[in-house]
């Protein structure tokens, strides 16, 4: 009897890797041990029959059967006794767990008498960085919402009218508040979760994670940022179009032309085998080739100041990360690629597709098109 497992003890609302373990959504933590070729799920009787139906576990045992044995011993109940019961009845004495296991229970097992190891990276199952046929439908599956509800709030910039230098819909003051409320409400129809979803216009679009908040302005750029998780997989989509309702100076006209050709220089370097860093360079030349460097403005960085991209499946930002590091690209993995310039002065601009890597290159999962004035 092997007499190490690895353990993860959370919800697979929190995390990625209990649902890939299991394919089970539960929004309270559980215990979830692999022990040898077997996977173990211990479940509240609230869970129990939902998770024999619908997990992929091996074996899914009644929290009330431990609870049970505590009680029969006068042991207080908690998830440490609880794993202690389990771990002697299977000869478990080495314990793998996620980098971000908490610290009470990894402190508590080893009071225990138990070895407990932390992962030293940021997944507990590998296996996560290339996606499986399966996987790849389920992100382009997100990527189609995704795009639908991109298309909606375009939509709404486009069909607005200028009045003095605001953006009116229907009579009313256009705002990021409202944009925002459409796309998730149109993805949560969908079977969607959109959480942070940016609609950011003018100066706000210069600081690349702010949400947005009032009114939309004409000549100036509006970033439209979707990252929403598919409800049924677990799968996100990433979508990011700059927009401008109106007639934008030539500077902004030049700074879109030069993240679109940054874009479309990244996407041409990424293929299995590549480092990372190789790309992220590239994309920071053509930009300081073409007057956008990186600087100090005001006290506050301007320019490219982000990765050009990430890893996308289970959690919005995983591995790989398209930045200074000194990952390789591998086939299955699936990147966002989303360079982006900004500054104080003029606003920001952002373009992000997802694209998956292939031996010979890569392959653009989005659709959408890409046009700047709406």
């Amino acid at each position: 009897m092997h007499s190490r497992a690895k353990l993860i003890i959370d919800s697979s609302e929190n995390n990625a890797d209990l649902y890939y373990g299991t394919k089970f959504f539960v929004p309270d933590p559980v215990i979830f041990i692999e022990h040898g070729k077997e996977k173990i799920l211990v479940l509240n009787d609230l869970e129990f029959d939902r998770g024999k139906r619908d997990s992929t576990a091996d074996i899914v045992i009644p929290l009330t059967k431990y609870i049970k044995k505590l009680q029969s011993r006068k042991k207080e109940f908690n998830f440490v006794e609880i794993l202690n019961l389990i771990f002697k009845e299977r000869g478990i004495k080495e314990i793998l767990v996620p980098s971000r296991f908490p610290v009470k229970f990894a402190d508590g097992l080893r009071r225990k008498s138990f070895k407990v190891k932390f992962a030293d990276r940021q997944l507990f199952y590998l296996d996560r960085i290339k996606k499986n046929n399966s996987e790849l439908k389920n992100i382009k599956d997100a990527m189609r919402s995704t795009e639908k509800a991109m298309a909606l709030a375009i939509d709404m910039v486009s069909s607005s009218k200028i009045k003095g230098n605001k953006l009116y819909l229907q009579g009313k003051l256009l705002n990021s508040e409202l944009v925002k409320a459409e796309i998730n409400s149109y993805l949560s129809r969908l079977g969607y979760v959109a959480s942070h979803t940016i609609v950011s216009g003018g100066k706000q679009s210069s600081m690349p994670h702010h949400t947005g908040k009032g009114p939309l302005y004409a000549n100036r750029p509006i970033i439209i940022d979707i990252f929403p998780r598919s409800q049924k997989t677990g799968y996100f989509g990433d979508l990011t179009r700059t927009v401008v309702k109106g007639e934008p100076s030539r500077e902004l006209i030049k700074m879109y032309k030069t993240v679109h050709e940054g874009q479309k220089h990244a996407i041409s370097l990424i293929k299995d085998g590549r480092r990372v860093k190789t790309v992220h360079m590239e994309v920071l030349k053509l930009f300081k080739d073409s007057g956008f460097e990186n600087s100090m403005i005001n006290g506050k960085p301007q320019g490219f100041i982000h990765s050009t991209g990430h890893g996308l499946g289970l959690e919005i930002h995983e591995p790989p990360r398209i930045g200074s590091g000194e990952e390789i690209l591998k086939a299955g993995n699936v990147v966002t690629v989303e360079p982006g310039l900004y500054y104080d002065r003029l606003g920001g601009i952002r373009i992000e597709d997802v694209v998956s890597v292939t031996k010979e290159g890569c392959k653009n999962l989005t659709r959408i098109k890409k046009k700047f004035v709406v």
